[in-house]
């Protein structure tokens, strides 16, 4: 637990955040990183990178009180051609149910041997 906790903290960045590599992508990733720490008994109070991670957290609280982040806050920002994200779009509409939900497919993947992934095809 102690290595996972150093570990933690020697890639947190110096702004508080953690580079999120699967998901969209510092908000995502200080989430990951502080359930980490929390397990392993670390708080605002006890812990540097707990600390930073909520001023981090904090600055980029919306003015509506939530949070978000789009691809374009990752660091490697690249003109990217829309059309790929239109067509993901027009498959999640054209795929909802009239009652909001989408239909069940069948388990496609497992991450990491953990946890079995359900992602539409």
């Amino acid at each position: 637990m102690r290595k996972a906790v150093q570990y933690s903290e020697d890639i947190q960045m110096p702004d508080g955040s953690w580079y999120g590599n699967w998901g969209i992508c510092f908000i995502y990733a200080a989430w990951f990183a502080l359930r980490g720490l929390a397990a392993a008994g670390k708080t605002y109070h006890n812990c540097l990178a707990v600390c930073k991670a909520a001023d981090f957290l904090l600055k980029l609280q919306l003015d509506e009180g939530g949070w978000g982040e789009s691809y374009l806050s990752c660091l490697a920002k690249v003109e990217r051609d829309p059309t790929p994200l239109h067509r993901a779009a027009k498959l999640l509409i054209n795929s909802q149910k009239e009652d909001g939900d989408f239909p069940q497919q069948e388990i496609a993947r497992a991450s990491l041997r953990t946890c079995m992934i359900h992602n539409p095809t």
